[in-house]
């Protein structure tokens, strides 16, 4: 299985290497913990959010790219990201229930499938949430934009990512973003996200439902997330 060769390679190529390069402070975190990785062998080089990622202004270009990926016509709230349980998409449709029983919204998942993802579906099923929630499968980048700009909220629940580039993505093209408080999260969010316990289904309900009556909370949001985006550059990263 591929769990089971990369415990075999990641810890012979992290000795063998003469410097490791980590894409966040909780990576360099997990590589001293985990394979006691002396911490002036490993430097922090956070990635970049590319140029191509703003807000998309041309109506006709969303209605394109709503209409590729059957969209229709309800507003919606994004998870971007490979449908797998480490995405941690099944307690986000969990909470979501009490949220479609108020809010017109869907929850568009826009990724490939990975492993396990018929358990996700039947999470779908078993929440009578069938036709409020849909999953694109593979989104081409160039409507990444479009996707996000559309977006009411992006959601990252993630149980674990090693940085999270869909939050720089999201907060680049004025989407407000909610993730998980674990990981490289919070690093990528900074103040500008709202950050809550992976496991805990009630608070993501709660405050999504909060989030979606407050248009003035939503546009602060997305004022310190533009501020955000912009500290994390390629060009940055490169020097």
């Amino acid at each position: 299985t591929l769990v089971s060769y990369l415990n075999k390679v990641v810890p012979w190529s992290v000795g063998r290497a003469s410097h490791i390069l980590a894409d966040s402070e909780a990576t360099k975190v997990d590589l001293i913990d985990l394979w006691a990785v002396p911490a002036d062998k490993i430097t922090v080089l956070l990635s970049g959010v590319d140029e191509v990622f703003r807000p998309v202004t041309d109506e006709r270009r969303l209605r394109q790219v709503r209409a590729r990926y059957g969209l229709g016509e309800a507003p919606y709230l994004l998870a971007v990201g490979t449908v797998q349980p480490r995405k941690n998409y099944q307690m986000l449709i969990r909470a979501l229930r009490p949220v479609a029983a108020n809010w017109p919204h869907n929850l568009v998942i826009a990724g490939g499938k990975g492993w396990l993802y018929d358990d996700i579906l039947a999470e779908v099923e078993a929440q009578g949430l069938a036709d409020r929630v849909i999953f694109t499968g593979f989104v081409d980048d160039g409507d990444l934009p479009a996707l996000y700009t559309d977006a009411t909220l992006s959601l990252m629940p993630s149980l674990y990512e090693g940085f999270g580039i869909p939050l720089l993505e999201a907060m680049a093209c004025g989407v407000p973003i909610m993730a998980a408080n674990v990981s490289s999260l919070p690093e990528v969010a900074g103040a500008a996200g709202l950050l809550l316990p992976p496991a805990d289904e009630a608070a993501w309900s709660g405050a999504i439902h909060r989030l979606l009556l407050s248009r003035e909370r939503r546009l602060e949001m997305v004022a310190a997330g533009f501020h955000q985006a912009r500290t994390f550059t390629w060009r940055r990263a490169a020097r």
